[in-house]
């Protein structure tokens, strides 16, 4: 081939046109796994959601659901703030009637039966009535379970395939989802929701990097919103489902069953074509180039792709190294303080993003409406996050939004609560984070090599659970000092803006493919177009 220039992917990917219809096909095929991640990321939230519940009495459980007895409170004794009644204590009864002199008020015992808020739901059938951590402790397996699918998925994307890990990840989801959905007891089910979250958690980072692998380094950030509000879009379709479905197992099924339809038709897509180059088999790239030419009714002769490089062949020729990619990655300096790097920034937006949901005050009455709503404002900073990432850089808009984030923290923090812009600046700060949470999400899929990009989202992702495990407990600190949580998640993120400075830029710079490639990002960092 000598005389022939040697071609990149991304230039190829770039003839081929990042919306022909070969990507428009595959971002359909794609996009429609990450909606229904969102199904089995947060289903569990009303699936085993709180709700009220109360003693039931006998002798007042009236025939035709007649509950006006217990405007009176002879029966159950109210809370200390005299709104609501107490959950698991009612009044001593000394006959069977329902009348005030048939309860003794200086006396309560504990309730026998119970009658709750939502009929055949979780709580009622498993009778977990002043059992809160049993219903809490769903949540915690799921994560749990989650962390393990984060490095579990990741190892089977990077040496298997992008597309073996979608499978392996919906495949997972639909079959113990279902199964969890016929579990007879308790156990069974914490044991499927474990299964179904550690085997199909990873149902969106494989999806996610196999459509960004699809286009060039132009397309990236635009691919990347897409695949954000196809997340958000189906949280929006969960709060609906979850507000019309009062019964949990016909929930599950429905969050579930569509998840079939990936299992069926993601064996017959074409596998990650810079993949495929990063692991040597060049003629299988070249393949599916040619196909998604034709696809797209162009001239596969016009792409060159016999000068089409190979990224690993290029690099064991610079290196004479035949040890795996793992063994140079783990002697690469520059690739262990990056990855440290990038944990914590991942950690700190996942904290700081749930933390301020958990601390902010709900919307409406209606938790379903609450949730989508605090869902849909995502969308426009998705789109922001599209036009200012190319225009502006990476590392500009993450030190910004940290910065942003921090500065509206601290300040609400020494506010007057009750004021109006106390609240503007927390929703600032919302705004703030959620700009970061998504360009570090483009940012980590960008510094690192497409033979190892998976497995190290995996393990930033995972420390991204970390912050999302502890961010719960974030209420508990208001008892020590009102301020605490926010001042915490201002903290956070003064240290991430400062650890992003000396981070590389990667606006216009295409995908690294070997860990020499990874590496030279550092290098060039002080030689970025500022245009």
């Amino acid at each position: 081939m000598e005389g022939k220039k040697e071609i990149n992917l991304d230039s190829v990917l770039e003839s081929l046109g990042p919306y022909g219809r070969y990507n428009i096909l595959n971002f359909v095929l794609l996009l429609f796994p990450i909606l229904l991640s969102a199904f089995f990321e947060c289903g569990f939230i009303f699936e085993a959601q709180q709700q009220n519940y109360r003693c039931e009495v006998p002798g007042c459980e009236g025939l035709y659901n007649d509950t006006s007895w217990l405007d009176y409170s002879f029966a159950i004794p109210t809370t200390p703030d005299k709104k609501h009644l107490e959950s698991c204590v009612r009044y001593a009864q000394s006959g069977t009637g329902c009348t005030a002199d048939q309860f003794n008020t200086s006396k309560v015992v504990l309730c026998e039966r119970y009658v709750y808020e939502i009929d055949q739901s979780f709580m009622q059938e498993f009778d977990f009535a002043c059992q809160e951590w049993k219903r809490a402790l769903v949540g915690t397996v799921h994560n749990s379970g989650m962390f393990a699918a984060m490095l579990f998925t990741g190892a089977i994307s990077d040496r298997f395939g992008r597309k073996i890990a979608v499978g392996i990840a919906a495949t997972a989801s639909l079959v113990f989802g279902i199964l969890r959905g016929f579990a007879p007891d308790y156990t069974t089910y914490l044991v499927m929701h474990f299964f179904e979250a550690g085997f199909g958690g990873g149902l969106y980072p494989s999806a996610y990097v196999l459509i960004v692998e699809l286009v060039g380094l132009k397309q990236r950030v635009i691919v990347s919103a897409m695949c954000n509000m196809a997340f958000v879009i189906g949280v929006v379709i969960l709060s609906g489902i979850a507000w019309f479905v009062n019964n949990w197992r016909t929930y599950v099924f429905i969050l579930y069953s569509p998840a079939l339809l990936v299992t069926l038709y993601v064996w017959f897509m074409n596998e990650s074509a810079r993949w495929l180059l990063s692991k040597g088999r060049k003629d299988e790239a070249v393949k599916i180039l040619m196909s998604a030419a034709k696809i797209n009714r162009l001239d596969p002769r016009k792409l060159e792709l016999d000068n089409l490089g190979d990224p690993l062949l290029k690099a064991e020729n610079q290196t004479g190294d035949k040890k795996s990619q793992l063994s140079k990655a783990i002697r690469s300096s520059i690739i262990w303080k990056r990855l440290l790097i990038c944990m914590f920034l991942w950690m700190t937006c996942s904290f700081v993003y749930y933390g301020m949901t958990i601390n902010s005050v709900s919307l409406s009455d209606n938790k379903y409406l609450s949730f989508m709503l605090v869902t849909l404002v995502e969308i426009p900073a998705y789109v922001v996050v599209a036009l200012v990432l190319d225009r502006y850089g990476r590392k500009k808009t993450l030190v910004v939004t940290y910065t942003t984030c921090a500065a509206t923290s601290i300040l609400f923090a020494f506010l007057p609560k009750a004021a109006w812009w106390s609240t503007a600046l927390y929703l600032v700060g919302k705004w703030s984070v959620t700009l970061a949470y998504s360009s570090v999400y483009i940012y980590v899929s960008e510094v690192f090599p497409t033979n190892m990009r998976q497995t190290l989202i995996s393990i930033c992702s995972t420390a991204g659970k970390i912050g999302s495990l502890v961010a719960p407990m974030t209420p508990l600190l208001t008892l020590y000092h009102k301020s605490m949580p926010t001042v915490l998640f201002g903290g956070m993120c003064i240290v991430s803006g400062l650890l992003v400075l000396i981070l590389p830029e990667t606006r216009n710079t295409r995908l690294p493919d070997t860990i020499e490639e990874a590496e030279a990002l550092s290098k060039k960092r002080n030689n970025v177009d500022e245009s």
